[in-house]
């Protein structure tokens, strides 16, 4: 099959670990620490039919992977991010991304979220040494809303269900019937923001959606509402959801994803107390990575992985 490898394991705890000990894992060549240089990359990937981009790797240096050629790159993430596609799709170098294998990670984390901020995990832990206990709210009965009906936005509405909330939905791919079979009420977007008393989003961030939940839109949202994004930071009016939350019109976010990453430690979604701000870790349990490389070794071998699992983007 040729060479596989994983030329950058930064990003992850633990990653060499997980290539180890996954199946087939010892026919992937891993290099545990970044390059430094591009000539150091096309070092690591010379001879390479197949290079692995985990998600928080450093992007693939355009001239080190034209220059080495390899037939293709597979990549946990967005492949965008990981790989020149204009440049990769010039030189024949297919470029695959693995939909979907953390979707279970990100909606339960994003579950976990919403359960902090309406309990007001984070008011609490921030008073000490204070020690002073934070009165929260049960979400059972509150209504949720789903903007963005995929993978996770599909889970995240079973597991909400689970616990009692009732849950409404808002996605261009949503129709009437797969609404229906999910137990969901399907709303128009202005009418989910203006009535949930939680709001969850999970869209891609495509051209059309940029800030699509704009000053308008946020203004339509409760004094009492949640908010929690684990989707993309572009999708939301990050000056505008700041000055709302420091003006007392929110009633709590909690955001994995950011319009500045790292957040500065200054930042106000870092410091207000009906704030919960965590480092892009949504996706990150062993589950998730374990199937990703299992995907990549399976495609590497045989290019069968199963409907779904790898996808073809060049």
């Amino acid at each position: 099959m040729g060479r596989l490898v994983l030329p950058d394991c930064q990003g992850y705890p633990r990653l060499a670990e997980l290539v180890r000990r996954c199946p087939g894992g010892d026919a992937i060549e891993v290099f545990t620490g970044p390059y430094v240089t591009p000539a150091r990359l096309a070092e690591r990937i010379r001879g390479a039919r197949t290079v692995l981009h985990f998600f928080h790797g450093r992007p693939l240096d355009t001239g080190a992977l034209l220059a080495e050629r390899p037939r293709e790159v597979v990549v946990a993430g967005p492949a965008g991010r990981a790989v020149d596609l204009d440049a990769a799709r010039s030189a024949g170098i297919a470029v695959h991304d693995t939909p979907g294998l953390a979707a279970d990670s990100v909606a339960e984390f994003t579950l976990t979220l919403l359960l902090m901020l309406a309990h007001r995990v984070p008011t609490a832990v921030g008073s000490a040494p204070g020690w002073q206990p934070a009165a929260g709210r049960e979400l059972s009965g509150a209504l949720l809303g789903i903007i963005g009906w995929g993978r996770v936005g599909a889970r995240v509405a079973r597991l909400a269900q689970g616990i009692g909330m009732r849950v409404a939905a808002w996605s261009p791919s949503l129709d009437e019937g797969t609404a229906r079979a999910a137990k969901v009420t399907r709303m128009p977007l202005d009418a989910l923001l203006g009535t949930a008393d939680a709001v969850s989003v999970h869209l891609r961030a495509v051209p059309g959606n940029q800030e699509i939940i704009d000053a308008r839109r946020l203004a339509l949202l409760g004094p009492r509402t949640l908010l929690v994004n684990t989707a993309r930071a572009a999708l939301v009016d990050m000056s505008e959801l700041r000055r709302r939350l420091a003006d007392g019109l929110l009633g709590g976010v909690a955001l994995d994803v950011f319009d500045i990453e790292p957040l500065p430690a200054d930042d106000l979604l870092r410091q207000h107390p009906n704030s919960l701000a965590t480092p892009h870790m949504a996706w990150m349990t062993d589950d998730a990575v374990g199937r990703f490389l299992a995907a990549a070794v399976a495609f590497a071998v045989s290019k069968d992985t199963g409907p779904g699992l790898v996808r073809r983007v060049v």
